[in-house]
């Protein structure tokens, strides 16, 4: 079986999310199982490997006949290919961001017409439209619903020379989501809790009773983890290694950290690695973070993202100089080492499609306080492998932190860093739901 994924990001190329580690995990999971993988992606300009020219192909956009340069590559057992539309688009989701993904979609069917394939795998709403016009059959996975792709009808028209019809039209406009959600042979999400709460209107985004309309053909697979790159045992960036038969060794990390950011050495230490969004709920963390602090902990926050935040847990680190540390960039070694240094970690999402950072915490033997919600709850035992809060508030969060100390942190830890998170058991629901898509 040969397989096309359509996306936006993978690993190593370009990251801007999580859909990067999934197109580079996933793919090499699928290799493993006998399915053969193509990724497609856009040429950007921040990509900066080194790339083979494969030639050009022709298609159709804004009325006239268009040139894309194809490029190659291989990774992992994993064919990459990259279709230079605009050679001026230096990165993801860059605007006019509608304008190129619908250039990228046309070229890609293009390519896929000259390809012997069995089935498309489109990724998000910057792959929706080949869904629609694929000449074989088609999985779309909602990685995440809130961003949907939508553009005026006269500009979609002028664009792809298709009057947009009512499967397209949600709300006057173009939705691209909706038109891949309808057209497509199976819809995927990346947990079986979030493709229920995607059918209710708290987490449906608007499209709820699309969603609901689809349910018998619409299935919730947990994402994996790259359990090679996330490894205790192995991690490059931790001071000190250990698994789960030395869980001792991860005390070091703690002090290591803890002394790297000057913080109070005799309190456990609360980690987070995040975007600094309305989804991941750090407002909610703000609001109570003395009281959190009240309850005998630091608090160490890494990630990027609204400028508000970020002034504020700033502000909150020249207040509590010795009990709160904030690092406002993307630091990869740094993340590894609140994940392997922490004694617990926090996750207060409004809504989590999935998450991998908690199952990155539970690898590492790091308790995870989360919200009951999407991926969070299927990956999350509450009591056993880490805690589990149902309020998004600052209270709701509170709750969940008191909660945690009131456990032995180590039996939580052993439990969690046992779980399999690896990508062969999601990797085989996969073919068995493209053999379906097929039959």
């Amino acid at each position: 079986m040969h397989v096309v994924h359509l996306a936006a990001e993978a690993l190593p190329y370009v990251k801007v999310g999580g859909l990067a580690d999934v197109l580079a995990s996933l793919p090499r999971a699928l290799a493993a199982e006998g399915v053969r993988a193509t990724v497609v992606l856009p040429r950007y300009r921040a990509i900066a490997r080194t790339l083979e020219p494969l030639g050009e192909l022709r298609y159709r956009f804004a009325g006239a006949e268009r040139t894309a340069r194809v490029w190659g590559d291989a990774a992992g057992g994993v064919q990459y290919r990259f279709l230079e539309v605009d050679p001026d688009w230096d990165a993801p989701y860059a605007p006019p961001e509608a304008e190129r993904y619908l250039r990228f979609n046309l070229a890609a069917v293009a390519w896929l017409e000259g390809q012997a394939h069995d089935l498309v795998h489109a990724h998000d709403w910057h792959a929706a439209y080949a869904v629609r016009r694929a000449a074989r059959p088609a999985v779309f996975t909602i990685h995440n619903l809130a961003f949907q792709g939508v553009l005026e009808p006269q500009a979609f028209a002028r664009l792809t020379g298709e009057a947009p019809d009512a499967e397209l039209l949600k709300d006057g406009h173009v939705n691209l989501m909706k038109g891949a959600i309808l057209a497509a042979r199976w819809v995927t999400t990346v947990s079986p809790r979030y493709a229920r709460e995607i059918q209710t209107p708290e987490f449906g985004m608007g499209l709820e009773e699309v969603l609901r309309s689809v349910a018998p053909r619409l299935r919730g697979i947990l994402n994996g983890l790259d359990v090679d790159a996330w490894n205790p045992a192995t991690d490059p960036h931790l001071p000190q290694r250990y698994d789960a038969d030395h869980l001792e060794r991860k005390r070091r990390n703690r002090v290591a950290l803890l002394a790297a950011l000057w913080l109070d050495p005799g309190l456990p230490a609360v980690g987070a690695v995040t975007r600094l969004t309305w989804q991941k709920g750090f407002d909610l963390v703000l609001e109570v973070l003395p009281r959190i602090l009240d309850l005998g902990v630091n608090f160490v926050l890494l990630g990027t993202g609204e400028a508000e935040l970020e002034r504020g847990f700033a502000e909150m680190a020249r207040r509590y100089p010795r009990r709160v540390a904030f690092h406002a960039a993307f630091d990869e070694a740094r993340a590894h080492r609140i994940y392997g240094g922490a004694d617990y970690f926090l996750m207060p999402s409004r809504y989590e499609p999935c998450g991998l950072a908690q199952m990155i915490a539970m690898r590492y033997g790091t308790p995870p306080i989360a919200r009951a919600t999407g991926g969070l709850a299927d990956t999350v035992e509450d009591g056993v492998t880490g805690v589990l809060f149902e309020e998004a508030s600052g209270e709701g969060v509170l709750a969940g932190v008191r909660r945690m100390l009131e456990f032995e942190a180590e039996p939580l830890a052993r439990a969690g860093m046992t779980r399999d998170f690896s990508w062969g058991p999601r990797a085989r629901e996969y073919v068995r739901l493209y053999e379906e898509a097929l039959r």
